[in-house]
């Protein structure tokens, strides 16, 4: 203060315009207390402006909090740029703009339990700060400032009249700006707030809450205190404005312009073809009229032909410079490529059916027998409806190549639709034709690249379907693959029912059990197994090999595969329950040998040949990759031997058990399944419940913790087939008495003692057999499923059927 005139405040310097540096007003400033820190980023609080804000950020809400609990301010400060912490950048002063707004916090509410508020403001004056004061929490920033008074519009002097003409001139923009731009019932009440206001100030700031206006913009006329200044930022802002928006309007009535001249351009084509064709000078594109022509001559059900006419009479009618032009021409197109009545003529020739599909695949009778019954029933009556077929098995087992041996076996077309991946129903059933980029299903375009009506149409890996937001393909497979419904399927593309009565559907599924009830019960489910070592050895000796030498350009006098050498290969450099890995070793194996002859005729050797034998086989694979188990000598108490399924076949599965001084406690190791585990737990119960019958003493299971380990602890391991082998483990384990090595067993267990069926017989036989197993224990009820085994691997095998685990134990132990 000044000594001199204690009366008069002392003038202090605001900081300017954006800008750090400090100049000197001469206007009367009081000094604000400190009150808390309520920053923006999207709006601008001016003085006398209510603004409702809904807010979640924590800094914002503690402000305002704050300020009810004191003195109902807080200083709104528009911040410059936004900060990722509200700790330390939100803490400076050069974080904010120089200018900022005192308002009072008229209402706070809460809005819901994720922490929004709603907030009610009144903007009061211009305060321009000048500290910042840290909470001790760091949680709420408060600020000191002072106040700025604007400096006025001229009362008296020259300036009057100039002062006066500014503001009427920001009034006639305004209400031009307005009028032009919104309509009356919007623009009513802001025009007569800005009539009726006569502090040029509060007009200003009126205004700059009203426009529409950037966040920048408005901090900078709330950072210019002088009135004068400010109404000439608002008339700029004004005008740059009102031409934008006239050039959005020119631009709107050009485009409104060239569209009427489009639409009135079409009038006048159609006026004139109207008047030639009345004096028989009708001119109609060659595109169209050929187009006609094709419906015409279309071989499809009067129905079909009309609709189709109908299109082309409503794609006539339409200017060709039009998007919906194409949409038409690309609809009748497809409608005309569909064969609406076309269809091959079946081969009939039972004999010759058996010797193509014999020629192509080894095995796999029950297919073969299958599709001879079809033709057999054909022959006997043309209206058969086709089957639907499903062959299910492991991969590389041939199911997808089937489908073009039944396809050449009946003299059809065959096509492939591949479903895995595909989460979207109109893939099946087609897109509307209202949707851009529209096309119809993949049944259709099968039938229209086939050009018949009866092709052979392979689903492959159904399986794999998936539902999403764009519906359940599987369901839209529920027409297509029932035989009662399919004479009259619809595609939504199409909108014309279609016959696929007469379609030989070919499915195919590595597993069942994604594929919904409903869909499976519309197909006719045929197993293909996994191959036997014999099967494979057969396969590439008769199929893969020949193919593998033709591919490569190689015959049999360039490379011979000893027996010895490919039985290595399938059974050392191969794990898959099909063919497909093993086809890819007798690729390379021919890539290799493809190398050698070219080099030797190089040297000059006229008939360079390479033989691959037992001794050579890993110059050309190099170090085998699998190892079967086998039985072992000898082995120690507590150790069973069982038999698993997998997706490349049968394995055998080594069941572990040992106990140590504890309390009674169970563990269990191998990274198994739920349902595994829970036939651990019910063969520990049975062992406990037997444990008198068995001779073993009850105070083992207080006084001896009990670990079962199952090998191979990388591979997951499922399912409740080793019931008998983990509860034979464990009475071996407690009975201190080895199972024999010669012994493997399977079956799911009950408390009750019953030995319960289980499935892959078939794969756990074969590798039982390849393991050395001499002697196999299986339950009663899978005795059918022999039949299934080859005679040569059940010549070497002794199998016992039992009912009950007391039958497991008599066999194993001899008690």
């Amino acid at each position: 203060m000044n000594s001199e005139d204690p009366k008069k405040p002392e003038s202090v310097s605001i900081p300017e315009l954006l800008d750090q540096a400090l100049t000197a007003f001469d206007n009367t400033i009081t000094q604000t207390k400190d009150l808390p820190i309520f920053p923006t980023d999207d709006i601008v609080i001016f003085p006398s402006a209510m603004v409702v804000m809904n807010v979640t950020d924590k800094m914002q809400i503690a402000a305002v909090e704050r300020a009810i609990r004191e003195s109902e301010h807080v200083i709104a400060m528009p911040v410059k740029q936004r900060a990722n912490s509200r700790k330390v950048p939100y803490g400076e002063l050069k974080t904010y703009y120089p200018v900022a707004t005192q308002a009072r916090v008229v209402k706070l509410s809460k809005i819901d339990d994720r922490g929004a508020f709603q907030i009610t403001l009144q903007g009061e004056k211009r305060v321009g700060p000048v500290s910042i004061i840290h909470d001790k929490n760091g949680d709420i920033l408060r600020a000191t400032a002072i106040i700025i008074h604007e400096t006025p519009l001229a009362i008296i002097g020259e300036a009057v009249y100039e002062d006066h003409t500014l503001l009427r001139t920001v009034r006639q923009a305004v209400h031009k700006f307005y009028e032009n731009q919104f309509p009356k019932t919007e623009n009513k009440e802001i025009l007569r707030i800005v009539d009726q206001t006569r502090d040029a100030g509060t007009l200003s700031d009126f205004l700059a809450t009203q426009m529409d206006m950037p966040f920048e913009q408005r901090a900078q006329l709330l950072c210019e205190p002088d009135v004068r200044k400010r109404l000439k930022l608002l008339l700029d802002i004004i005008a740059r404005q009102f031409e934008v928006a006239k050039i959005i309007t020119e631009t709107a009535q050009k485009v409104r312009i060239e569209m009427d001249k489009q639409q009135r351009d079409y009038f006048i084509r159609q006026h004139i073809k109207a008047l030639k064709g009345q004096i028989g000078e009708e001119e109609v594109e060659k595109d169209a009229i050929e187009l006609k022509e094709r419906i015409e001559k279309m071989d499809a059900d009067q129905a079909v032909v009309d609709y189709t006419m109908k299109q082309w009479k409503r794609l006539s009618y339409m200017p060709q410079a039009s998007a919906e032009y194409s949409v038409a021409r690309a609809h009748i197109e497809v409608l005309l490529d569909i064969p609406w009545r076309k269809k091959t003529e079946d081969h009939i020739n039972i004999h010759e059916a058996r010797k193509i599909l014999d020629e192509d695949h080894y095995g796999l009778e029950d297919v073969k027998r299958r599709v001879v019954e079809h033709l057999a029933v054909i022959a006997l009556k043309n209206d058969l409806k086709a089957p639907i077929l499903c062959l299910y098995g492991p991969p590389g087992v041939g199911k997808t190549s089937i489908g073009k041996s039944v396809a050449r076996a009946l003299n059809r077309k065959f096509e492939r639709v591949s479903l895995g991946g595909i989460h979207d129903e109109s893939e099946i059933r087609g897109h509307r034709r209202t949707y851009v980029a529209s096309m119809p299903g993949r049944i259709v375009q099968a039938l229209r690249h086939a050009q018949s009506m009866n092709p052979v149409i392979m689903l492959d890996e159904i399986d794999k379907l998936s539902n999403s937001m764009h519906g359940d393909p599987s369901s839209a497979l529920l027409e297509v693959l029932d035989p009662e419904q399919n004479h009259a399927f619809v595609d939504n593309y199409v909108e014309t029912p279609l016959d696929l009565s007469q379609v030989l559907f070919i499915t195919t599924a590595n597993s069942l059990d994604t594929v919904p009830g409903p869909l499976r019960d519309r197909m006719e489910i045929i197993e293909i197994h996994s191959y036997t070592h014999i099967d494979k050895r057969e396969i590439a000796t008769h199929f893969l090999i020949p193919k593998a030498l033709k591919m490569h350009g190689l015959t049999k006098s360039n490379l011979s595969i000893t027996q010895s050498a490919l039985d290595k290969i399938i059974s050392n450099y191969t794990h898959e329950a099909g063919v497909r890995q093993l086809e890819q070793k007798l690729n390379s194996i021919c890539r290799r040998a493809a190398a050698h002859v070219v080099e030797a005729r190089e040297e000059g050797k006229s008939k360079p040949r390479v033989s691959v034998t037992l001794k050579n086989l890993e110059e050309f694979l190099g170090k085998k990759k699998y190892e079967y188990d086998t039985v072992e000598t000898s082995r120690m108490p507590g150790i069973s031997t069982g038999l698993a399924w997998t997706p490349y076949g049968g394995d055998i599965l080594f069941i572990e058990s040992t106990d140590m001084p504890g309390k009674g406690e169970f563990s269990l190791t191998g990274q198994l399944g739920d349902v595994m585990k829970e036939s651990v737990r019910a063969a520990m119960t049975l062992v406990r419940s037997r444990a008198e019958k068995l001779g073993i003493d009850q105070e083992i299971f207080k006084t001896r913790d009990v670990h079962v380990h199952f090998p191979a602890g990388a591979t997951p391991k499922d399912g409740p087939s080793a019931g008998t082998a983990i509860f034979t483990a464990l009475v071996s384990l407690f009975k201190n008495v080895p199972v024999p090595t010669h012994i493997a067993m399977t079956g799911e267990i009950s408390l009750r003692g019953n030995v319960l069926p289980v499935g892959g017989i078939r794969e756990k036989v074969l590798a039982a057999h390849r393991a050395g197993i001499k002697t196999i224990l299986m339950p009663q009820r899978n005795e059918r499923d022999l039949e299934e085994i080859p005679d040569s691997v059940k010549q070497d095998i002794e199998f016992h059927f039992v009912k009950t685990i007391d039958e497991v134990i008599k066999i194993v132990f001899g008690f």
